[in-house]
């Protein structure tokens, strides 16, 4: 697993930030040009084989930005490229509907599709790659009509270079020295045998291929360098747990612990700043072009230079984001600081768009879940953890007695959960971790399982555990 330590400059000076951003400019066009060429499916084969892609490439560089800079340009438009495929599939659950819908050698036969990027371009043109090993015709071609309607539903419009703010160094076109106490990162420029100075605030080991991000607010450049994270000699050896993610609080464990318990009123906080801000300034908005509309326009540049910037609203914005990752980390570690063996957790990837009100939504689209994961993924492997994504399907409204097991709506109440067969009561998110955490040795209910499956599953054990007690079977509604 690899991380990014990230080393700020100092703010530059005019001429350091032009050529700059001319050399972002350079980086940009050449990778939108590739990214071009990698939106035929027919040129899927070079995601496989980003060399082979990077020498065709080559013949149509432009003069006068360094060759090994378009390099890095064109790798990174492949591993753009690679990430919009991926993220397509697991937003859409393509391997979820693939293993609900097949079995045996169809079942094999889809997956061996997904595993290349050079297979799922065929599968978009319409063809049926020939396998290894032995799958009738009309069944290949089964499994690609489905394929290909799942992937053309999951991937939309190709992506491009939207925002020109950030370029990729090699080792060859950067060095690192240091002068009087201060570390600086000489980057090579467009001007022939001339080196762009970048002081940094602090000192760090930088090295290897690394990204240079701009900050046009502040004026500064941000080096991000990935590296390794170094994992423990052995393995974590805790009590296994399971987490729920919630609003209210970041987490919530299967031994009945809470942490973070200030998210939710951060979230609704944040929330309502949002909203106000935001009819605030749709009223300046309507002022400005009621204004504009009447010919006064010295009013209407008024109002919008003086009260609909950007500036604040980003520092804002900003303030609030970090506020959220300082809870959401530390949340993640006070969880994972007795080193369990096993961490259960539900699948955030698939947890987005909009909420049954407003006013959760706006909430629920500052929870951070990507930044959850990030820090579970890297929490769990730094301490020796292993990270299980299970099945989450009424974890929150069943029952959590061995002996009981009854799953309803009507057993949440908010944040509140109460059993009414068995009596058992206690809290919702509490509940949905115990029932992760059983979700890790079932048989019967795997990752990929459908929801209405999974509910099958859960009453037809309801209704053996009961059966025996009751002397005769139990309706098929209970």
């Amino acid at each position: 697993m690899k991380r990014t330590a990230r080393y700020e400059t100092q703010p530059l000076n005019r001429d350091k930030w032009r050529e700059l951003g001319l050399m972002v400019n350079a980086f940009s066009e050449t990778k939108d040009t590739a990214l071009r060429a990698l939106a035929r499916t027919a040129a899927w084969d070079f995601l496989d084989h980003p060399r082979q892609f990077r020498d065709q490439t080559k013949a149509h560089y432009r003069e006068g930005v360094p060759v090994h800079l378009q390099d890095q340009a064109v790798f990174d438009a492949v591993h753009t490229m690679r990430r919009f495929v991926e993220a397509g599939i697991v937003s859409s659950r393509v391997k979820a509907k693939v293993f609900g819908r097949y079995s045996g050698e169809k079942h094999r036969y889809a997956f061996w599709l997904l595993k290349s990027y050079a297979r799922l371009g065929s599968v978009l043109q319409g063809m049926a790659p020939v396998p290894e090993f032995a799958v009738p015709i009309p069944e290949q071609k089964e499994v690609v009509r489905f394929l290909r309607r799942c992937l053309r539903h999951a991937l939309g419009s190709p992506p491009r270079v939207r925002l020109r703010r950030s370029l990729c160094v090699d080792d060859t076109l950067y060095r690192v020295f240091e002068h009087k106490g201060r570390q600086y990162v000489a980057v090579a420029s467009l001007t022939p045998r001339e080196r762009l100075i970048l002081p940094l605030r602090g000192k760090g080991r930088v090295g290897g291929n690394v990204r240079i991000v701009l900050d046009s607010a502040r004026r500064t450049a941000s080096v991000h360098m990935p590296y390794d994270v170094r994992q423990p000699a052995q393995p974590a050896a805790g009590e296994p747990i399971g987490l729920d993610a919630g609003v209210t609080e970041v987490l919530a464990s299967s031994s009945g612990t809470k942490y973070g318990p200030g998210y939710g009123k951060l979230l609704e906080q944040l929330s309502r700043v949002t909203n106000e801000t935001g009819r605030a300034r749709n009223r300046l908005h309507q002022l400005a072009k009621r204004a504009a509309a009447k010919g006064d326009q010295t009013k209407a540049c008024r109002v919008r230079r003086n009260n609909l910037g950007q500036k604040k609203l980003r520092a804002r914005r900003s303030r609030g984001e970090a506020a959220v990752r300082t809870i959401v980390g530390r949340a993640v570690r006070q969880a994972l600081q007795d080193r369990p063996a096993v961490v259960a957790m539900e699948d955030l990837s698939h947890l987005r768009g909009p909420a049954k009100s407003r006013k959760l939504s706006r909430i629920v689209s500052r929870w951070a879940r990507s930044a959850l994961r990030e820090r579970l993924e890297f929490r769990a492997e730094a301490g020796g953890s292993r990270l299980e994504t299970v099945n989450a399907a009424y974890t929150s409204q069943t029952c959590p007695v061995p002996t009981c097991g009854y799953v309803h709506k009507d057993n949440r109440h908010g944040d509140r959960f109460h059993c009414p067969r068995c009596g058992w009561d206690g809290d919702a998110d509490v509940v949905a971790g115990m029932n992760l955490l059983h979700r890790l040795d079932d048989p019967d209910i795997n990752q990929w399982t459908p929801k209405i499956r999974v509910k099958v599953i859960l009453m037809e054990r309801f209704r053996r555990r009961k059966e025996p007690l009751l002397g005769t079977p139990l309706p098929a509604g209970l």
